[in-house]
């Protein structure tokens, strides 16, 4: 599909149609094609049922045609974690971890919550399997960028300018460099769940509202994981990580 704004910049989309169909019956289609993961690697999703009713779907975080740095290592791409789907009032697909993700979390690290101002902060040392937790105030909040800094190539930001939060990779090395983003509404709350693992990052926005996954390549040891706030302030109202096994 051509990219058209923010939409649709990748080299594949997976997304889904929202429409009413019976067996033997044509679809009747409600809408349009919207993605549904915004990140740069999403691919190939399939969806099953589970016993207790739940419609469960992994995807590749990959995106074929583009650069594979990991084959050098014997690898290429890997699966998402499993994801909830659900419906919302007003028809949009969501996706939140299956609870079943839960059973990984080991030990729960909090972190202090305060209002940075023009400032970087260091949370973790070396991040390698983790699952963090941030909400942030954008009512209180005046930075023109603010979020949370991975090694020297991730960072996962608010724009106030553009209201959107976005997934920026800098890897020029393997030529993956570029954003991804998703609108806000500006003045809410903002609850991410992030999680991590070795080359890959999946982060949920605000309990499913949207999600962004993409493959990233770290250089250890730059694992660490860091709170920033440029040109301004930023609340943080909830923050910690759990260790994932």
């Amino acid at each position: 599909m051509q990219a058209a704004g923010f939409s649709n910049r990748n080299l594949f989309q997976s997304g889904y149609l929202i429409g009413e169909w019976q067996p033997g019956q044509r679809f009747i289609r409600h809408g349009e094609f919207r993605e549904m993961d915004n990140g740069h690697d999403f691919y190939a999703p399939q969806s099953f049922s589970t016993p207790d009713g739940r419609r469960i779907v992994i995807g590749w975080l990959d995106m074929w045609e583009s650069p594979l740095p990991e084959q050098q290592d014997g690898w290429a791409g890997m699966l998402s974690l499993p994801r909830e789907l659900s419906l919302s009032a007003d028809d949009r697909l969501q996706m939140r971890p299956a609870k079943e993700v839960e059973s990984l979390r080991g030990a729960w690290f909090p972190w202090p919550v305060s209002t940075l101002n023009n400032q970087q902060t260091t949370m973790v040392d070396n991040c390698e399997a983790m699952e963090v937790n941030l909400r942030w105030d954008c009512a209180r909040s005046s930075a023109e960028q603010y979020g949370l800094r991975f090694g020297d190539g991730l960072r996962i930001y608010v724009d106030a300018q553009q209201q959107r939060l976005v997934l920026e990779r800098h890897y020029p090395q393997y030529g993956l460099c570029g954003t991804r983003s998703v609108p806000l509404t500006a003045g809410a709350d903002l609850n991410l769940r992030i999680f991590f693992d070795s080359s890959s990052v999946e982060v949920f926005v605000n309990d499913g509202e949207a999600c962004l996954s993409s493959r990233i390549y770290p250089q250890a040891p730059r694992r660490e994981l860091a709170l920033f706030a440029w040109s301004g302030s930023a609340a943080l109202t909830e923050a910690g990580a759990w260790q994932l096994e």
